[in-house]
């Protein structure tokens, strides 16, 4: 299975069911039918994933939005590959300042879905067809939702890069001025030693807000008992490290400016999970 199509669809277990069944209907070289119910399951795939990734609400806000259809509130596939790829981000802003051109990508996906519908009317010149003829459409109809998948981290990653350095400080600004319950629980005192944002990612781009999830590790100093045992011998310190979450949004303009990035209230989450013994999603994080 194509890497960059599982990677677009690893938050949905439906979306991920489905693509595996598409593919083993090709490995069933018995069935006549087996490209045809490939080109049925992943026509509905796109559908799922397009209405998943660009609800109609949110296509109808953004900026860039016309009515392109007969239909009140029409929305066209591309217009839906649009809003998966940038959202609400202008296509200037995605050409000029990401120097990102999707629209091959958004033109393959709609021929590669409009040729999925043939297929899966079935008629005698589409019936059975030869080993040769199978592999070359798959082919076709994968690079194609391939290249919508890539398309859409390579204008998230941009968007990443740009506002990198602000991210950073405004995470450890936010690291800086939490209380850190969940450490505070494990020892008499702690001090924050230091804090690494490892990186971050863009979860989502709504018609005027860029979502961001930061990630990283905090360094501590964990102390039991007072400085006074401690000179005494009685107490005990411990460096340890513990990973976190911080969630960021930024709002969406012509510039991207770093100025209106602004952390979530209560989004810094610390993961104690591993000091106490707990194997991961046995619960949630401590902060």
């Amino acid at each position: 299975m194509d890497e960059n199509i599982t990677e677009l669809i690893s938050k949905d277990q439906f979306e991920l069911d489905l693509y595996e069944a598409a593919v083993h209907n090709l490995s069933d070289l018995s069935n006549e039918l087996r490209f045809n119910n490939f080109a049925y399951a992943m026509r509905e795939l796109s559908r799922h994933v397009l209405h998943r990734l660009a609800p109609s609400e949110g296509v109808l806000k953004c900026s860039w939005y016309k009515n392109l259809t007969q239909n009140e509130n029409g929305i066209t596939r591309v217009q839906r590959a649009i809003y998966a790829t940038q959202g609400g981000l202008s296509d200037k802003f995605v050409r000029d300042t990401l120097n990102i051109d999707p629209s091959d990508a958004h033109r393959s996906l709609r021929d590669a879905i409009d040729r999925l519908s043939r297929f899966t009317h079935v008629e005698k010149e589409v019936f059975d067809l030869s080993a040769d003829t199978v592999d070359k459409l798959s082919g076709e109809i994968t690079s194609a939702f391939s290249g919508f998948a890539a398309v859409i981290q390579d204008c998230r990653s941009r968007i990443i890069e740009g506002l990198e350095e602000a991210i950073h400080e405004s995470t450890v600004s936010e690291v800086l001025s939490d209380s850190l319950p969940a450490v505070d629980e494990i020892a008499t005192h702690f001090s924050l030693e230091e804090v690494y944002v490892d990186s971050a990612e863009v979860t989502d781009i709504t018609h005027d807000t860029i979502h961001l999830l930061a990630r990283g590790t905090l360094g501590v100093t964990l102390q039991w008992g007072s400085n006074s045992d401690i000179r005494r011998g009685e107490g005990a310190e411990l460096d340890e490290s513990f990973p976190f979450t911080c969630a960021l949004t930024c709002t969406i303009n012509d510039d991207l400016s770093p100025e209106d990035l602004e952390v979530l209230e209560d989004s810094l989450m610390v993961d104690t999970r591993e000091w106490y013994g707990a194997e991961d999603g046995e619960d949630e994080y401590g902060d």
